[in-house]
């Protein structure tokens, strides 16, 4: 889920030895422009964004359309032939079906995630998101991501406690890639990994339960799940059931979904009307 130490981990990978593709081609938070606009633009088609998430069925009728092909010439074009790549894009979250196929060899899972009231107060700051669209987010990404990585060497990873123990716990993570047969060359121990307790604006007074008075019983249910698969597992197995999420959680966001289609046909109308402003102020020559 966005906001929850994902660019951290990833620049960590990174100094350890891992392939995150060319430097001009990675935004601040660590996501390679070319395969985060596959994700977009998946979502895009399938109806939805980020912040307003189709469901699962309509991503996968959307993956069609030349985006398979196009996803793996970028998965070529960014890593080449590296031997240990990593890549970040919490859409992934909910795309990653779409891309097993293309990958490969079975990837390694490293799935971090972060108390919902830290989310919620991060987004509140960054995207003036409410707390029952955010909580609802936090929900759909990491129910979404538990599911995918069903079959795959994962690793469950608490925010705190990257952000508390980043060596002990990096050391963890990377003697388990190596047993997953993933080599990373530089020991956590020599590297610096460049994480900064510092970093963390947002702290839950409740680390350990989720209290808050807008959060759905099923929030709180993920909340419990997610803090009982902390660690490594060679074959990930997530819960048997997950509650469905309550129906205020999907028309939150299929809200938020309206609000961003009225914002791009105002944006499309207003560069319009600014295209044709510049037509009439400057014609064109006639011969």
């Amino acid at each position: 889920m966005h906001r929850s130490g994902t660019s951290a981990l990833t620049r960590a990978l990174g100094l350890l030895g891992a392939e995150m593709g060319l430097v001009d081609d990675l935004g601040k938070h660590w996501e390679n422009k070319h395969l985060r606009n596959v994700n977009t633009r998946l979502l895009d088609a399938a109806g939805g964004a980020w912040d307003a998430p189709p469901s699962g069925s309509k991503i996968e009728r959307a993956s069609g359309d030349g985006l398979p092909e196009l996803a793996g010439e970028r998965i070529r074009h960014v890593f080449g032939s590296a031997d240990v790549a990593v890549w970040k894009d919490p859409r992934t979250c909910l795309t990653l079906p779409f891309w097993l196929p293309l990958i490969g060899d079975d990837p390694v899972v490293v799935l971090i995630h972060r108390h919902p009231y830290e989310v919620a107060r991060s987004l509140e700051t960054r995207n003036r998101f409410g707390f029952g669209h955010s909580f609802a987010l936090w929900e759909r990404y990491n129910a979404d991501a538990l599911q995918s990585a069903a079959g795959l060497p994962t690793t469950v990873l608490k925010y705190t406690d990257v952000v508390n123990r980043p060596h002990e716990v990096m050391t963890e993570l990377v003697k388990h890639l190596r047993d997953c047969g993933v080599d990373l060359p530089n020991d956590p121990a020599m590297t610096d990994m460049e994480f900064e307790a510092s970093a963390r604006h947002h702290v839950s007074a409740s680390d350990d339960v989720l209290d808050h008075p807008v959060a759905t019983e099923s929030q709180r249910a993920l909340f419990d799940v997610l803090a009982s698969l902390d660690g490594p597992q060679a074959r990930f197995q997530p819960p048997a059931e997950f509650q469905p999420a309550h129906p205020l959680s999907d028309e939150l966001m299929r809200a938020a979904g309206k609000l961003r289609r009225v914002r791009r046909r105002h944006h499309q109308a207003s560069a319009g009307s600014d295209a044709g402003r510049r037509r009439r102020k400057n014609p064109a020559p006639t011969t």
